[in-house]
């Protein structure tokens, strides 16, 4: 079955009070739209199209800088509700496959295998279209969803166009949709203007199909899925979803995470097991840590992090794109940027890599066993061989040879009397 998605992400997005696109902005450091494509391109579809508007620039120079393949943009001119834009693919040169799903750009907790879900009901189903549906507690400003003794979806009623009994369905529109391309070709054009808005619904093709005795069925999703990110507070919301979901995968990969509520791991991260991770614990992908490992508490990982096994990140450490051999032991307030620290070294309080000269990162590489007293700073490029020994308080600007101990500091001068001496000269 070959399929066309067309994600629909021509929104203003003006409640987001934002200058980036709705759809650029970040979940868990990954962007909204990127979410939502790598689920249809995960349910097997390989054709996608996106419609975007006046953020055109922007989404295309994102799609361009991510690699995206086969997919294609088009701008939507002007910009007149959800069936115009995808009247505007229909009206547009670009090649569509015999089936198409329809998808919103701003819901990113929808599943690949929910849509693979979605194509099997209609393979093993004889109808016309499916479209999404949920049921939820308080249907308000939803579209309601209106069916037949047969459970065919005969139209969708806004809700400021519904009245007392429809306005009691708690069966809403998910804004998802897979029709045959030949009755979207026939039928969008038949879509009528909205006399209050000025614009053109999407949601208004389900009656003028239902009435050509399309059969169209629902399919029932869970709210969550669903849930779009329309301002700031619907992006915590989602972000919070999409977090406690990476937690519990995590949890149930073996890894102990002490308290849900303040830990926080983004999706491209990988946790060996019987790794313990510590209250306010951030981990940002791309990261990958070993087995065994105690993480926290007030740790912040960042990108493009690797921690052997057996290691000990401890309270208000940050590591920034280094790699830490195993049994490596970083416990207290230290900085390691750029750095590659070998295994069995143990990093003192206070330890910083001074990795930034003003213009480029530069490296530290410290090698295995060495021991770093506390209040140290390694001034980048540098290089500590292995075994070596580093005094506390030490500023390091030169390479360090093996077994050798380094100190970097003024010598202390302890004056004898010198309190008294002063008081009496008062």
């Amino acid at each position: 079955m070959k399929i066309t998605a067309i994600i629909l992400a021509a929104g203003k997005g003006t409640r987001m009070k934002s200058s980036i696109p709705k759809v650029l902005h970040k979940i868990a450091g990954k962007e909204i739209i990127s979410y939502v494509l790598d689920s249809v391109i995960k349910a097997g579809i390989k054709d996608i199209i996106i419609v975007a508007g006046s953020n055109f620039n922007e989404v295309k120079n994102f799609i361009k800088n991510k690699n995206k393949q086969n997919i294609k943009i088009i701008k939507q001119k002007p910009l007149s509700g959800t069936g115009h834009a995808v009247l505007t693919v229909i009206k547009s040169k670009i090649k569509i496959h015999p089936f198409v799903f329809i998808l919103n750009g701003d819901v990113p907790l929808i599943q690949p295998i929910t849509l693979r879900k979605i194509i099997n009901m209609f393979t093993n189903t004889k109808c016309d279209g499916i479209i999404a549906v949920s049921k939820v507690k308080n249907p308000f400003g939803y579209g309601r969803i209106i069916s037949d003794e047969n459970n065919n979806i005969i139209k969708i009623v806004e809700e400021k166009d519904a009245d007392i009994l429809e306005k009691k369905i708690d069966i809403i529109n998910g804004g998802l949709y897979f029709f045959k391309t030949s009755d979207l070709k026939e039928n969008i054009i038949k879509i009528k203007k909205n006399l209050i808005k000025g614009e053109y619904y999407l949601t208004d093709l389900i009656e003028i199909l239902s009435k050509k005795n399309k059969i169209l069925k629902p399919f029932l999703i869970d709210e969550q899925q669903l849930k779009g990110v329309n301002d700031r507070y619907q992006l915590a919301e989602v972000e919070e979803i999409n977090n406690k979901k990476n937690l519990e995968k995590h949890a149930k990969n073996g890894i102990t995470i002490k308290d849900f509520n303040t830990v926080f791991i983004e999706d491209n991260v990988t946790i060996g097991k019987d790794t313990v991770i510590e209250p306010f614990t951030v981990i940002k992908g791309p990261a990958k840590i070993g087995p065994f490992c105690n993480i926290g508490p007030f740790t912040h990982i960042r990108p493009d992090t690797i921690i052997g096994k057996k290691c000990k990140i401890g309270n208000f450490v940050e590591i920034k794109k280094s790699k830490i051999g195993d049994n490596v032991h970083i416990a207290h307030l230290s900085y390691i940027g750029d750095a590659i620290i070998g295994s069995g070294t143990n990093i003192g309080a206070g330890t910083i890599t001074a990795n930034y000269d003003g213009k480029k990162k530069n490296r530290t590489i410290i090698g295995k066993n060495v021991y770093v007293g506390s209040d140290v700073v390694f001034v980048a490029p540098v290089k500590i061989e292995d075994n070596a020994v580093i005094g506390a308080g030490s500023v390091i600007t030169e390479n360090v040879p093996a077994n050798s101990l380094a100190i970097a500091r003024q010598r202390q001068i302890n004056k004898k009397d010198w309190v008294i001496k002063r008081r009496n000269k008062r």
